[in-house]
């Protein structure tokens, strides 16, 4: 195949992303396409046109979508919302002891690289075992963290926490067109389609549900992307609430596109919905808001477990 020029390449991805992209439609196509060629009149090669994908990419307005070089050096949207905060954190244990009662608890971390299998199987299998050796404590209620939850694969995260989350559909990737559901089950996280159920992760040898325990889920400002796929997975669980700030508003789905010179589109393709077909388009609001201040994450005065423990306690039999 003969390499393309810096302008074969840069319209073809244009043409992706104008086909694809989730907020396409809001974009004035004549403008953006003009303005992006005026942009690589210098250009040498396909990496030329990276800084005129991601003026293009800013002109969608989703602030997700972004483009990886080959060699693996991420490059940004003009428009990029500013990185939020993460909060700094201490250990805590898998179980919490309060006014005599025991309360599981579980942080769900970021996870990078969705090709990396045996990473991934080792997340969620972390996970699972947390929680199967916190549950021989009997606690009344769980606290499932994901505060500082930048995204990542999601799949392996909604396996390891699914036990919780319960089986079932968990959510809807909005497309266009149509909403496609994600579902857990049995160590297995996926979509239901056209062509039926596809599970895009399974674990063997899978923990039970653990579904009618009360279960109390922290987020703050730095809960992103796949982090707040996961906290729509339990937005209409029963005995469930979301204690913390509003997450970061990356609350959509990117598909990973492999261009012809080797970078990957990361291309914002739907938005996200919960089971009960709720929206969100700009991220999920808590249940009961609290102020973190600069009490570390996880520490003895954390406020957020604080007001979990408080609304546990008050929900747990």
């Amino acid at each position: 195949m003969a390499r393309l020029s810096p302008r074969d390449y840069l319209s073809r991805v244009i043409a992706l992303i104008e086909k694809r992209g989730l907020r396409s439609s809001k974009v004035d196509w004549k403008i953006v396409k003009a303005r992006s060629l005026e942009m690589i009149t210098e250009a040498k090669s396909t990496a030329d046109t990276y800084p005129a994908i991601n003026y293009v990419l800013s002109e969608l307005g989703d602030n997700h979508s972004f483009l990886i070089s080959r060699t693996g050096s991420g490059t940004r949207p003009l428009k990029a919302s500013v990185q939020p905060t993460i909060k700094k954190r201490v250990a805590s244990p898998r179980v919490l002891e309060a006014d005599g009662k025991k309360f599981g608890f579980v942080r769900v971390g970021s996870l990078g690289d969705a090709s990396d299998t045996e990473a991934a199987k080792t997340f969620a299998r972390f996970l699972q075992q947390e929680i199967s050796e916190a549950a021989q404590q009997q606690p009344v209620g769980w606290i499932v963290d994901l505060r500082g939850n930048t995204g990542g694969n999601m799949w392996p995260m909604l396996v390891g926490v699914g036990p919780l989350i319960g089986s079932g559909t968990l959510g809807f990737f909005e497309y266009p067109n149509m909403n496609v559901a994600w579902f857990y089950e049995n160590g297995e996280a996926g979509v239901v389609n056209g062509l039926g159920k596809h599970a895009n992760f399974k674990l063997d040898n899978s923990i039970a549900d653990l579904r009618n325990v009360p279960v109390v889920v922290l987020i703050d400002g730095a809960t992103a992307s796949s982090g707040e796929a996961v906290t729509i997975s339990f937005k209409g669980r029963a005995n469930t609430c979301l204690i913390g700030s509003h997450t970061r508003g990356l609350s959509t789905n990117n598909e990973n596109i492999k261009l012809p010179d080797g970078a990957t589109l990361f291309l914002t393709t739907s938005g996200e919905a919960d089971r009960n077909q709720v929206s969100y388009d700009s991220g999920i609001a808590p249940d009961i808001t609290v102020e973190q201040s600069e009490i570390p994450l996880g520490a003895k005065n954390d406020p957020g477990i604080r007001a979990a423990i408080a609304w546990l306690n008050t929900h747990c039999h």
